[in-house]
């Protein structure tokens, strides 16, 4: 079977049954696996966010459609998502934020990866009724940027223009 593109070598196509170990070690590593399911084995019961299934025989589009959903899966779950509960997810953890730290992360989620300016996050600061100094936006930045290397994310300061959220 063959697949076009970077696509294919991200995926990794693990027989089941029989290769039941390898699956474990994709599920543990979060190795995007498309499982082919042998003639006459029932599919796995439960599948993970980086898995899918197949049984052959199978047309190459159709198993192209299935590498390609895989792939799509994997870059949703790379970006953070910031719940209106206050709540912080990236990969596999997750963390509670206070209000003030919502409010300030929501610019910075929305644009993941992209700058931030001081200002905006200022702003934000003055309308949630804190000190919008320039020393109290250090103090909520150096403690938000504690909160987020816990979830493997870093608040990177640009100097003198803003801030990026982006993986550690």
């Amino acid at each position: 079977m063959t697949v076009k593109g970077n696509v294919q070598n991200r995926v990794k196509f693990v027989r089941w049954p029989a290769e039941s170990d390898v699956r474990e070690e994709c599920r543990a590593l979060h190795h995007l696996c498309l499982l082919i399911v042998e003639h006459g084995a029932p599919p796995p019961e439960q599948l993970g966010i980086y898995e899918d299934w197949v049984r052959p025989p199978i047309i190459p589009e159709d198993l192209q459609a299935r590498v390609r959903q895989l792939a799509d899966r994997a870059v949703v779950n790379a970006k953070p998502v910031l719940d209106p509960v206050g709540i912080l997810y990236f990969k596999d953890s997750s963390i509670t934020l206070s209000p003030t730290q919502c409010e300030m992360l929501t610019p910075l989620i929305s644009r993941y990866s992209q700058l931030v300016y001081r200002t905006e996050l200022r702003e934000i600061l003055e309308r949630s009724g804190s000190s919008s100094s320039s020393n109290a936006l250090d103090l909520h930045v150096m403690r938000l940027r504690r909160r987020l290397q816990l979830v493997g994310l870093s608040l990177r300061n640009v100097w003198g223009r803003g801030f990026v959220v982006e993986p550690l």
